[in-house]
């Protein structure tokens, strides 16, 4: 049976805006068994060496990580982060209406974190497309931040 791994994909970078079809951008996900989005890195690097050590260390380090759920405040939907020394190493590949949704698939995420093989090499995604939606906007525009954690009153450290 396969298990959860990163992958890597080398696209288009997008500056301002705008898909710059001169400039590649590497970005990792970290997929279930059944190919099914777990999360993904926060932003893109310049190499694949970057952006497989950006892994490494998500791996290595994982367990001394702040973990977070946040509301959009406009639309109710929440998304989790995972900060590591005050850098944002991972996020959310989607949203959720639910606060138990997200904390579930922040779990899910987390437990596969260790175990996930690293994937060589990268995927070649063309013509504009890209991972999701820009969850780093719902970052900056959240203004109810809920920490993660059992009595949601202080930041749980994973």
């Amino acid at each position: 049976m396969q298990q959860s791994r990163f992958v890597f994909l080398s696209m288009p970078a997008k500056s301002c805006g705008q898909v710059d079809e001169a400039a590649e951008e590497v970005l990792w996900m970290l997929v279930s068994p059944n190919n099914r989005q777990l999360g993904r890195g926060d932003e893109g690097y310049g190499t694949y060496a970057e952006c497989r050590a950006a892994v490494v260390r998500l791996r290595d380090e994982h367990r001394r990580a702040d973990a977070m759920a946040l509301a959009d405040e406009l639309t109710g939907q929440w998304v989790w982060r995972l900060e590591l020394d005050g850098e944002t190493v991972a996020v959310s590949s989607r949203s959720y209406l639910r606060a138990r949704e997200c904390s579930y698939n922040l779990e899910r995420f987390l437990a596969a974190v260790p175990q996930a093989d690293v994937v060589d090499g990268t995927r070649a995604v063309r013509k504009g497309q890209r991972l999701g939606g820009d969850v780093r906007t719902v970052f900056r525009s959240s203004s109810l931040r809920r920490p993660y954690g059992p009595d949601n009153g202080t930041r749980a450290a994973i």
